[in-house]
């Protein structure tokens, strides 16, 4: 852990205790301390002297040619952050108002599949043809996972072989969002639909990724949105429209009514429920 900065000190050495500090509470920050590292080299360049000040940032958040509206807000929204955590230990630092370049984020409707859409996309992944074989049951199985777990789709397309315990009907994620990880128990339909796959799936080569086209290489996420987006215009889904993440919501939503529905305790939609079985 670094030392805490003395008083008058750089904010460039400010960034580095703040980034420590955080990622000792399991924060990643790699986007946010490279942003924050590009600030303090702009600042430099500038030829900044005294406190940390709001027009530095704001001309900083908008000086990347790259950068949207909410791209600009988020920057800022990003040295706001610091600086509200930095005015302890330099007096004078400037704290820009919160939403000053406007919305950092927005706001986008989640899509909530019915179960017979859910059914349709699986049953249309496992119509797909091509190299190799087992390309359909692949992505059906993938997609079905996504439905029945509300799994993140980083975290599905990083599991590993290990990962997935058929004796225990149990998925380990590892190191995911926040460095954190849980282990997923599976439903029994879920658990054959992972083992028919797990007998059909390419062994050996330099990866152990659970999900793969082939020996060597684990899926890519752009080969998989590329693959929904077909499936998509396909079904006759609207494009751009539905999103593969909205699985994610789909899945919080149907164990919310379910549960209101029993009384009872947090109920997993199984996979049974769209079709996979």
């Amino acid at each position: 852990m670094k030392n805490v900065p003395l008083p008058g000190a750089p904010f460039a050495e400010g960034i580095d205790y703040y980034l420590a500090l955080r990622r000792q509470l399991g924060f990643c920050l790699e986007r946010e301390g490279a942003q924050l590292r590009s600030l303090a080299k702009y600042a430099q360049e500038a030829g900044q002297v005294g406190p940390l000040a709001v027009n530095l940032m704001i001309r900083w958040a908008q000086s990347s040619t790259k950068a949207g509206a909410h791209q600009q807000a988020r920057r800022l929204e990003i040295a706001r952050r610091f600086a509200q955590f930095w005015a302890a230990f330099a007096p004078g630092t400037e704290v820009p108002c919160a939403g000053q370049l406007g919305p950092s984020h927005s706001v986008r409707r989640a899509h909530i599949y019915s179960h017979e859409q859910v059914s349709d996309l699986l049953h249309a992944a496992g119509q797909l043809r091509g190299c190799p074989a087992w390309r359909g049951l692949t992505y059906q199985t993938l997609f079905g996972l996504l439905a029945c777990t509300g799994l993140r789709i980083s975290e599905a397309l990083q599991l590993q072989v290990g990962d997935f315990d058929g004796e225990q009907s149990l998925l380990s994620l590892r190191h995911t969002k926040g460095a954190q990880s849980r282990q997923v128990v599976l439903h029994p339909s879920a658990l054959a639909a992972l083992q028919r796959y797990d007998q059909q799936r390419p062994k050996g080569g330099s990866t152990s990724a659970f999900f793969s086209l082939r020996s060597g290489s684990p899926l890519h996420p752009d080969s998989l949105y590329e693959v929904f987006t077909q499936l998509r215009r396909r079904l006759g889904w609207p494009v751009p429209g539905w999103r593969l993440h909205d699985l994610r919501h789909t899945f919080a939503v149907h164990c919310l009514i379910v549960n209101v529905k029993t009384g009872g305790g947090l109920t997993m939609w199984v996979v049974a429920e769209v079709g996979l079985d």
